[in-house]
């Protein structure tokens, strides 16, 4: 790297980006259009739905039982990746569990669970707006398994029924949901109010350096990905469009509910102290000689794989790599390429970071050039500060005569770095985010490349390394002020670094010490262009 203009310039990205991310005002939500003030119409000539009150939904009733509600043993989809099992009360999903993921490396940690009754109790439940319904969110209903299928069922004195039923696809981590609702066929009611599918967690925070803590609602509609941390969610926010998904999850891991249904629903992101997350809503309102609604979803229970999530259009987009997703996704293909071959993602991490270095390696050297270039100059440049230090207009004529005459661009020594900044940040984003580092180890303490060094070694290592860096970099036209602002970069950015994943401290490590390789060949080589020590240009005429 150009050693402090290249600390600099991330440095003040990092600032930037961490700012926008969890310290920024959010735009304020259009509110929620009220049943009493109109109606919104769904997208393609679906029923209209009035809005919901905020909190309705999620009463401590229906929190009370579904988090007391027991499991029923018999009630279970086994496959190598999933274990999925079931309630009677509600008729819900009592918990989806990963044989094969833990939370931690430890043999102890527990299975990682995207649904559970004590963090997500509502996903996956069954809501109902009407009064009329409001028995089967919570009544027991009568369970079944037959060939691989569970079947729930529960029929109310009123001749209403509700069978949901689950399957496990012979995908991993795939499975369908179908939620039969039937109405009494001489009942003269149409509209039944609204059915809500949620997606959520109750009691989680929201902690950014803790990646199974990262929690996050997103939704997919008419081509178009909206996310929130749960952080972010307060009152009620609704979107319509042609909807193709919902997903909650953290990082690494996501349960997504894909709408398979005739009728689309819109979508809700809900914050509160009872639930925080998005949920579907479907419109249950019955046509002329109509009395059984069906609505079925695909759902994903898993990990944040791209080889799996390609199986439902979109829902690779669910993998945030931020503004520089079209180089991100090439970058992690290379690096599941370097994995192939030497079989551990540390390695794979330092053979990519040198193939970038390498490709930048012209850039690099030019922009490192033009500031040895620009050093020797710095003793004319502050003669003519001194000369001219109270005419500006006439010191940037001179200086700009100077650089022409001895053939050097002030601007060489940034633009090379600024050409290669999307490229690192993309870099960083894939390192950051990417479930193929989840519990991966490298060699000798560190086991998990998604987690954060355990003995901070490497954000050590990275803030030596890059303090003598600056002490090699050239640091022609800084100001004492600013030289000493400089010496605190790798102190900063140690402390920046110290929580975050090792697998990306290994990369900004091993990219710091190339820095610095570099910069030593720069400086021993023989500058170019060569420049002297010459008495300043003068710009007057005669």
């Amino acid at each position: 790297m150009a050693g402090k203009t290249w600390i600099a310039v991330v440095l003040c990205f990092l600032v930037w980006y961490g700012y926008l991310k969890w310290f920024a005002p959010k735009p304020p939500v259009a509110p929620a259009q009220s049943a009493s003030v109109g109606e919104m119409v769904s997208p393609e000539g679906t029923a209209s739905i009035p809005s919901l009150p905020a909190d309705g939904l999620f009463s401590g009733r229906v929190l009370k039982s579904f988090q007391t509600a027991e499991l029923a043993p018999e009630l279970k989809l086994e496959s190598p990746a999933v274990f999925m099992q079931f309630q009677n009360q509600g008729g819900n999903l009592h918990s989806v569990v990963l044989p094969t993921y833990r939370e931690t490396v430890k043999d102890t940690s527990p299975l990682v669970a995207p649904v559970s009754d004590s963090k997500t109790p509502f996903s996956l439940s069954t809501l109902f707006s009407d009064p009329a319904l409001k028995d089967f969110e919570v009544a027991p209903y009568s369970g079944s398994v037959e060939s691989g299928v569970v079947r729930l069922t529960r029929k109310a004195t009123s001749g209403v029924s509700v069978t949901k039923t689950y399957q496990l696809d012979e995908r991993a981590y795939f499975s369908t949901m179908e939620v039969e609702v039937r109405f009494p066929g001489a009942s003269t009611k149409s509209d039944w109010g609204q059915l809500v599918i949620p997606l959520g967690g109750t009691g989680l925070e929201f902690k950014a350096q803790e990646p199974l803590n990262a929690w996050e609602a997103v939704t997919y509609q008419s081509d178009s990905v909206t996310r929130h941390h749960i952080s972010d969610l307060d009152a009620a926010e609704e979107r319509k469009g042609s909807t193709g998904w919902v997903a909650f999850g953290n990082r690494y891991f996501t349960t997504v509910a894909a709408n398979l249904s005739e009728i689309n629903p819109d979508v809700v992101f809900q914050g509160g102290d009872a639930f925080k997350g998005v949920y579907l809503r479907y419109p249950l309102k019955l046509k002329s000689g109509q009395n059984v609604l069906n609505f079925k979803l695909r759902l994903y229970t898993g990990p944040k794989d791209l080889n799996n999530l390609k199986e439902i259009p979109g829902l690779s987009k669910l993998v945030d790599y931020g503004m520089f997703s079209v180089v991100a996704f090439p970058l992690l293909h290379l690096l599941k390429f370097f994995y192939n071959f030497v079989k551990n993602y540390g390695v794979a991490i330092i053979l990519l970071t040198l193939l970038v270095r390498g490709l930048f390696y012209p850039l690099t050297q030019k922009s490192m050039r033009s500031m040895k270039a620009m050093q020797k100059l710095q003793p004319q440049i502050n003669a003519l500060k001194e000369k001219y230090k109270d005419d500006r207009e006439r010191l940037n004529r001179e200086q700009m005569a100077l650089f022409k005459t001895h053939k050097v661009n002030p601007a060489a020594g940034c633009l090379p770095i600024l050409i290669q900044l999307p490229v690192f940040i993309a870099l960083y984003q894939v390192l950051a985010n990417s479930m193929e580092l989840f519990h991966q180890p490298f060699f000798g303490w560190v086991m998990d490349l998604s987690a954060k060094d355990p003995f901070y070694i490497y954000p050590v290592l990275m803030g030596v390394a890059m303090f003598f860096q600056q002490r090699m970099t050239p640091s022609a036209g800084m100001e004492p002020m600013q030289q000493k602002m400089m010496m605190f970069m790798p102190i900063v950015f140690t402390f920046f670094m110290i929580n975050l994943p090792s697998g990306l401290t290994l990369y900004i490590f091993v990219s710091t010490l190339l820095g610095m390789v570099q910069q030593l060949y720069t400086n021993r080589e023989t500058p170019s262009p060569a420049v002297a020590v010459v008495d300043a240009p003068n710009t007057e005429k005669g």
